[in-house]
């Protein structure tokens, strides 16, 4: 069996992604959000890549987005969606560009709020303003960011080319590749605008054009192209879009079935004779072109869009295989029901787009606090906070004095200790510059190596931590326990290649929230520590020592140093000692060495049923006697 360590926890990446980006992630609680400056994301180990692509999302969105500009667009529902489906593809790609770890974090974030499948069935009911919104998201993604979402994407670009018409679904989406190119939400929200005015109108008047072509008998067919031509500029495109709106049946049948409709053998089965028939032989080598290799024409909007679409989409040759899909009504012009879609999308309330999602972060961030809430194990974790806000400066002067007195000894003790390491390293050699004398006698028995040599050994660098638990079963030996504290980082502290942490837990915050409380960070020194309101902690609260381990470990873990250690100066009595038991084994897995230091009721039978290494010190005057061994055992060995 595995044995379970900290790597590749939640809040190992989440502190990573957050030194990475420079922007706050905090995992605590059992709701996700984000305020605009913090990411905030309760722990969980069920699925841990939705919480790591939760935090990527959001942290681009906290570096890169200007909120002011979702404040503008609010005014419209519709369009408030669009920009942030837009952004969203945005802050996304910079993350991946910028952070390549965090792209398959994103890709199963989508996967998971989105769904990688569609039945056609349910997408044919949707409205039309539903269509346009799903492929924008859908679409969106699978063509910009190489997301997994192939088939709900191709369902619903078929939807919206049935819909809009394939040179106008191609148009938009086209436009939707351009968001790569903004620099900024303002951009952004133009594209937006852009795509928004994209959209059929009643007041159009290209799309009345195209109803008045509908209504004119198919032999008017070479006026029609000549206006559409006008509309247009693609000559390959508006023989077959006539030939489709003449000819009912051109809809639904091949090309070949196109040529059997009302009186007009005149070749309109094949792409080719149409151009003879309009009297345009020029055209004619442009219509064969279009009809073999619709993606040769790069300088062409629709041709380049309908490349990007996918292969496997109805729409990606033009012309007369436009008509070949039976879903399409009316070719490249939009259906009935899409003529007024612009006021539609200009009008609607928040109603009119309940259901759909626009905003992923938001629905992922509802699919985690869901998680937290069903789950028992979101909530076995502290946050770190700053310093504590209930302490009492006369207790700090106290235990900081008791700490002082009995740190000198322990410092010439740790010194001695360390500098007899250093230098105390000898070996002989067959060769050098100084003598072992007391050898010169074996020369005759063929012991060649009689010089002496003296290698400074390089000692490991270590980082310390210390957990403090100033629960209320602490309240008899807060005084002792914090001393004992003060006179280990006073010790340590100006020893070389050694850094020093501490943390106190529980702290009850003004939010409701238990977090644990800042004593001293890794690149602090002491006494500024003291200045800042880091010691004379008053004992509160119950001792969840499980979940103050965590942010404890993840200390420890990002603070410089070779050799890690945690010391717990505890009396002995977590909440849960199964959990407590299970994250030391955790640590130690991990390659940290978890020591206890127990006070107050503590004893050693006690200590043992949750640390495997301990010292019942009891009082800060024991303190020297049973560091003593332990100290020479982890910063020496």
């Amino acid at each position: 069996m595995q044995k379970k360590t900290l790597m590749g926890s939640l809040p190992v990446y989440a502190q990573h992604l957050s030194e990475q980006t420079g922007v706050k992630v905090v995992v605590e609680g059992s709701q996700a959000y984000t305020d605009g400056t913090k990411v905030v994301v309760p722990f969980t180990e069920t699925d841990p890549e939705l919480s790591f692509g939760y935090v990527a999302h959001e942290c681009s969105h906290v570096r890169n987005t200007d909120m002011q500009y979702f404040g503008e667009a609010q005014a419209v529902p519709f369009r408030l969606s669009v920009l942030n489906i837009l952004e969203d593809i945005r802050i996304e790609r910079l993350s991946m560009d910028q952070y390549p770890g965090t792209e398959g974090d994103l890709n199963h974030l989508v996967t998971v709020v989105l769904g990688d499948r569609l039945d056609p069935a349910d997408v044919a009911q949707k409205p039309a303003l539903h269509v346009v919104h799903d492929t924008l998201l859908l679409a969106g993604r699978w063509q910009v960011l190489g997301q997994d979402l192939e088939q709900p994407a191709t369902v619903m670009l078929q939807a919206q080319e049935k819909l809009l018409g394939a040179q106008l679904s191609a148009r938009i989406m086209q436009k939707v590749g351009e968001v790569l190119q903004c620099d900024s939400t303002r951009e952004v929200l133009d594209l937006a605008d852009a795509i928004l005015a994209l959209l059929p109108s009643q007041e159009d008047p290209q799309d009345k054009g195209g109803s008045d072509q509908q209504e004119q008998p198919p032999q008017e067919n070479s006026q029609d192209d000549s206006g559409g031509g006008q509309g247009d500029q693609q000559d390959q495109e508006q023989p077959d879009s006539q030939l489709q709106e003449g000819d009912d049946a051109s809809a639904s049948k091949p090309d070949s079935a196109a040529g059997e409709g009302e009186g007009e053998g005149e070749g309109e089965g094949e792409g080719q004779s149409q151009g003879e028939e309009a009297g345009q032989p020029d055209s004619e080598q442009k219509n064969s072109a279009g009809d073999q290799a619709g993606d040769g024409q790069d300088d062409r909007q629709d041709g380049g869009s309908s490349r990007s679409q996918g292969g496997d989409t109805p729409a990606e040759a033009e012309g007369d295989d436009a008509a070949g899909d039976p879903g399409s009504q009316s070719g490249d012009h939009p259906s009935q029901e899409a003529n007024d879609l612009r006021e539609q999308a200009m009008q609607a309330t928040a109603g009119d787009l309940q259901g759909l999602i626009s905003e992923v972060g938001d629905q992922a961030a509802e699919l985690l606090s869901q998680k937290a809430r069903r789950d028992p194990c979101a909530r076995r974790l502290l946050s770190l906070a700053g310093r504590s806000c209930l302490r009492s400066d006369a207790a700090s002067g106290h235990r900081v004095h008791l700490g002082l007195e009995q740190s000198s000894g322990l410092r010439q003790c740790l010194n001695g200790l360390l500098q007899a390491q250093v230098d105390c390293r000898v070996s002989l050699k067959r060769q050098g510059k100084r003598l072992d004398t007391s050898r010169i006698a074996l020369l005759k028995a063929g012991e060649t190596r009689v010089f002496r040599s003296k290698a400074r050994a390089e000692r490991q660098s270590a980082a310390i931590q210390f957990l403090l638990d100033k629960s209320g079963s602490m309240s008899r030996a807060m005084d002792e326990a914090e001393a004992a504290l003060y006179a280990v980082l006073h010790a340590v502290e100006n020893l070389p290649q050694v850094s020093t942490g501490a943390i106190a837990f529980p702290e009850q915050g003004t939010d409701g929230v238990t977090r644990c409380a800042l004593i001293k960070g890794h690149r602090e020194r002491l006494l500024q520590a003291v200045r800042l309101g880091g010691f004379g902690a008053l004992p509160q609260g119950f001792t969840p020592l499980a979940e103050a381990l965590w942010p404890a470990a993840v200390e420890l873990l990002r603070a410089q140093g070779e050799r890690k250690i945690l010391f717990v100066v505890t009396d002995g009595a977590p909440d849960s000692p199964l959990l407590a038991r299970e994250m030391v084994e955790r640590c130690e897995n991990s390659g940290i060495d978890v020591i206890a230091l127990g006070f107050g009721k503590a004893t050693a039978d006690l200590l043992s049923q949750t640390f495997t290494r301990y010292r019942p010190v009891g009082e800060v005057s024991r303190l020297r006697q049973s560091l003593f061994e332990l100290v020479r055992e982890v910063l020496v060995a």
